[in-house]
């Protein structure tokens, strides 16, 4: 075929792609402090590629954003949508304390990085201790308790221990202050879930196609238009997959759906 012509099955036709709050898809934070509620389901990313040396035009319906504000618009790479780790399917605490082994259970409950949650020793064992969590936190794949003793001892407990792939905790320490200061390690029973996805701007789709801005109208809503042509895949490697990111200030405020050019 004649060079920036597509086969049949590549003919021009307009798809819809859909916008996601920053913080729905990335890091909370850095993303989601300044998303905008319902500018996602409010507007529409047109993308049409039709034959010839424009190998993808690329619209943007903005809506529901803020009135008489200038965004700021990347065409970016592929990105993997954000899924935090979770730890409400670990059930146990293995402690290690001068070479035995002490199994506490616990029922722990996440919202977004926030961890709480309580346990204990379990039925039937030769002592009966009580804990419940006053401080937790999952960052990344680092997971942070502090937890207080309510019955069989009178003192405080921090642990920190990192997430692997499979779901168990690594690098597990503990520090108490019964009576004294005491450290050791620990280990996990059940299994956490490791997060995974691009945690930060996955960076430009490609240099020759600089960033642009639009503005929006008094009612919140603006449009913009830029056409990738074949020049601007020169030196990239199919298949070409983009995003689309809008930048409100300084922070994202909407990520697009990867949709992937046909050359």
């Amino acid at each position: 075929l004649p060079k920036g012509v597509k086969t049949t099955a590549n003919l021009p036709g307009a798809v819809t792609y859909g916008w996601h709050l920053s913080g729905s898809v990335m890091p909370v934070p850095p993303y989601g402090s300044s998303d905008i509620p319902g500018s996602d389901t409010a507007s529409k990313l047109i993308v049409n590629q039709p034959n010839g040396n424009t190998e993808v035009a690329i619209t943007g319906v903005m809506n529901g954003l803020n009135p008489n504000t200038t965004y700021t618009v990347y065409l970016a790479k592929p990105y993997t949508k954000y899924t935090a780790a979770n730890v409400t399917g670990i059930t146990g605490f293995n402690f290690e304390w001068q070479g035995s082994n002490y199994v506490h259970s616990a029922n722990l409950n996440q919202t977004k990085s926030d961890v709480t949650g309580d346990g204990g020793y379990p039925a039937g064992g030769p002592y009966t201790y009580a804990w419940t969590i006053t401080n937790g936190y999952v960052s990344g794949n680092h997971l942070h308790l502090v937890m207080d003793y309510m019955k069989g001892a009178n003192c405080t407990m921090t642990m920190d221990g990192d997430i692997n792939s499979p779901g168990n905790i690594t690098n597990g320490t503990w520090t108490d202050n019964c009576g004294g200061i005491r450290t050791s390690t620990w280990t996990s029973l059940g299994k956490a879930t490791q997060y995974k996805g691009t945690t930060w701007f996955p960076g430009y789709f490609t240099s020759t196609i600089p960033s642009f801005t639009f503005t929006t109208d008094e009612f919140g809503s603006g449009s913009w238009h830029v056409n990738v042509k074949d020049a601007d895949l020169a030196g990239l490697i199919s298949p070409y997959m983009l995003s689309v990111w809008i930048n409100g200030g300084s922070a994202t405020i909407l990520v697009s759906d990867n949709f992937t050019v046909v050359k």
